[in-house]
C-alpha cells in the first residue's frame, strides 16, 4: 500500500481532505433517511435503483453529519469511516481513531486472521483410535476420540441434521468390521487448555445459544432444541445452550452406534483421557475447508465457530490453544497490516465480550488487507449480502444496495456495528465502518442511518471533490 493510502485511513492526516466541520444540510439528510425508510425490513415500498447524480463531497459530508448528530443520538457515540481505497481518499470520518465496542464486527478480525494464518483450505480433524487391537470385529479396549475443535458437526453443515455426522462416524467404524467395543468411549488430550467460555462473557447469557461455551469436541454449534408444552395442545420448541459439549458429543456418538448395531460394553466417559502414545489409529474425520466454515461463521454471525477458530489460531500459530495465545497472534497480524497498536483490544473471537474494543481505522486496515489478499474471493463470498442472506437478508431491499453491500453486522446491548464494502453507481468499491455505542433508541434507528448512507453510495457515483 502506498504511503498516501496509509495516511488516508487516519482521521487526523488524510491524503486528500474531503470535508471539514460544516453547517448541516438537513434537507439532504432527510432525503437519505427517506431512502432508507423505504428499504425497511419487509422490503415494502421499494425505491428506484436507477443511478442518481453524484453528490459533492461537501454535501455528502453535511448530510451524514446531520444524521449522526440528530437529537435522538445526543447520548450516542458514533465512529464512522468511509474510504476509497484505490484513490486513497477518505470520503467521511468521525471519531475514526476512537475505541468502540464492536460486537460481532470482532469476527472480521478472527476470520481475516484465520484466512491469513491458516489458509482457505485448512481443515479441522477428528481422529479415532483404540487402546487395544481389533480381533473378530471387537476392539479389545477403549475407543478414543481426539478432537481439535471441529465446529461443523451441525444441522447447517450436515444436510439439516447434525446426527448425520455421527452416523458417518459409526459407518466408518462399521466398514472396518467393528461391531463391538469391549471398553468405553473416551477422549484424547484436550488441545484447548483454558476455560470453555470467553473472557468477559456475562453469566446471565450462558444459558443462551449465542453464549454456549466451546470445547474440542463440539456438537451442533452449541445448541439443542427442546420441546416445551404450553397450556394449550400446541407444542413449541426452544433452543438451549449445551452446557457440557464433550458429554453431548459422546451422547450423539453413542446413539449413532446404537442405530448401527455397534455395542459399547463400557458405556461412555467424557472425563477419562487416554494417553496418545499408546493408541492404535483407526480413521480420521476431516471438516469442510476454512472457506466454507468462514461463510457459516460470518453470514449468520455464529459465535461458537468464531471462538473455536480463535483458539485454533492460538494453537496453530501461537503455541497454545488458549484465548491469550490467540489474542497475541491476532494482535501481531493487525500490526503487520498497519493498525495502530492503541487501536484495538482483543479479548475473544466473537465479540460477545464487552471487553473487546476497536477503532474504525483498525477495521479499515482489516478490510483493506483482505481486499488485497489472494483469498479475497472467499472472504467476500463469506460476508452477508444486503437484502439477500445472512444478518443483512432483510435490510436495504429494493434499493441499489441490495445484492451490492457485503458487510458484517454486530449487536450487543448499546452497540450496533456494520463494516464492509459497497460498490458505487460508477463501479468503484468503497470500504466503510460504522460503529455506534451508548445509544438508547431502538437498534433499528441506528440501522436506518447505516442503510441510508450505503443506499446513497450505491445509488450514485463516488462523491466528487
Amino acid at each position: 500500500m502506498s504511503d498516501c493510502n496509509v495516511r488516508a485511513y487516519s482521521a487526523e492526516a488524510r491524503c486528500r481532505p474531503l470535508h471539514s466541520r460544516l453547517r448541516t444540510s438537513v434537507a439532504t439528510a432527510c432525503t437519505l433517511l427517506a431512502v432508507a425508510a423505504c428499504a425497511g425490513a419487509s422490503g415494502a415500498g421499494a425505491v428506484s435503483t436507477a443511478p442518481l447524480p453524484a453528490l459533492s463531497a461537501r454535501d455528502f459530508a453535511r448530510s451524514v453529519d446531520a444524521m449522526l448528530t440528530a437529537p435522538r443520538f445526543r447520548n450516542a457515540n458514533w465512529g464512522v469511516l468511509i474510504v476509497d481505497p484505490i484513490r486513497g481518499d477518505t470520503l467521511y470520518s468521525r471519531n475514526a481513531g476512537k475505541l468502540f465496542m464492536p460486537a460481532s464486527n470482532q469476527k472480521l478480525l478472527t476470520g481475516a486472521t484465520a484466512l491469513a494464518q491458516l489458509g482457505p483450505d485448512y481443515r479441522f480433524t477428528t481422529r479415532f483410535a483404540s487402546t487395544g487391537s481389533l480381533r473378530d470385529g471387537v476392539i479389545d479396549g477403549d475407543l478414543v476420540v481426539l478432537g481439535t475443535g471441529d465446529p461443523t458437526f451441525s444441522d447447517s453443515l450436515w444436510s439439516g441434521d447434525h446426527r448425520n455426522a455421527f452416523r458417518a462416524m459409526a459407518d466408518s467404524l462399521a466398514t472396518r468390521g467393528v461391531h463391538a467395543i469391549s471398553g468405553s468411549l473416551i477422549r484424547g488430550g484436550a488441545p484447548f487448555t483454558d476455560g470453555a467460555c470467553g473472557y468477559g462473557w456475562e453469566a446471565d447469557d450462558l444459558n443462551e445459544p449465542f453464549a454456549a461455551c466451546v470445547e474440542e469436541l463440539f456438537v451442533n454449534e452449541g445448541l439443542v432444541r427442546v420441546r416445551r408444552d404450553g397450556d394449550s395442545e400446541a407444542t413449541s420448541s426452544a433452543e438451549v445452550a449445551i452446557r457440557n459439549p464433550r458429554g453431548a458429543f459422546f451422547a450423539a456418538l453413542r446413539d449413532a452406534f446404537v442405530e448401527r448395531g455397534i455395542v459399547v460394553a463400557g458405556g461412555t466417559d467424557s472425563t477419562r483421557v487416554a494417553r496418545d502414545s499408546a493408541l492404535v489409529p483407526l480413521f480420521t474425520m476431516a471438516s469442510p475447508p476454512l472457506a466454507t466454515i468462514l461463510a457459516r461463521m460470518l453470514k449468520p454471525s455464529q459465535n461458537q465457530i468464531a471462538e473455536l477458530l480463535f483458539k485454533t489460531i492460538g494453537r496453530e500459530r501461537g503455541g497454545a490453544g488458549r484465548a491469550d495465545s490467540a489474542r497475541r497472534v491476532v494482535e501481531r497480524q493487525l500490526v503487520a497490516w498497519g493498525a495502530d497498536s492503541a487501536g484495538f483490544a482483543v479479548r475473544d473471537g466473537s465479540g460477545v465480550s464487552r471487553h473487546d474494543y476497536l477503532t474504525p481505522e483498525t477495521i479499515m486496515r482489516v478490510l483493506d488487507a483482505m481486499r488485497r489478499h489472494p483469498s479475497y474471493a472467499d472472504w467476500r463470498a463469506a460476508l452477508p449480502i444486503a437484502g439477500v442472506d445472512g444478518t443483512l437478508a432483510t435490510r436495504m431491499r429494493g434499493t441499489a444496495a441490495e445484492g451490492n453491500v457485503r458487510a458484517k453486522t454486530g449487536t450487543v446491548d448499546k452497540a450496533r456495528s456494520l463494516s464492509g464494502y459497497v460498490t458505487t453507481a460508477d463501479g468503484k468499491t468503497l470500504m466503510f465502518s460504522f460503529l455506534c455505542n451508548n445509544f438508547t433508541v431502538p437498534n433499528r434507528e441506528v440501522e436506518l442511518v447505516q442503510d441510508a448512507i450505503l443506499v446513497t453510495l450505491a445509488s450514485r457515483p463516488v462523491p466528487r471533490r
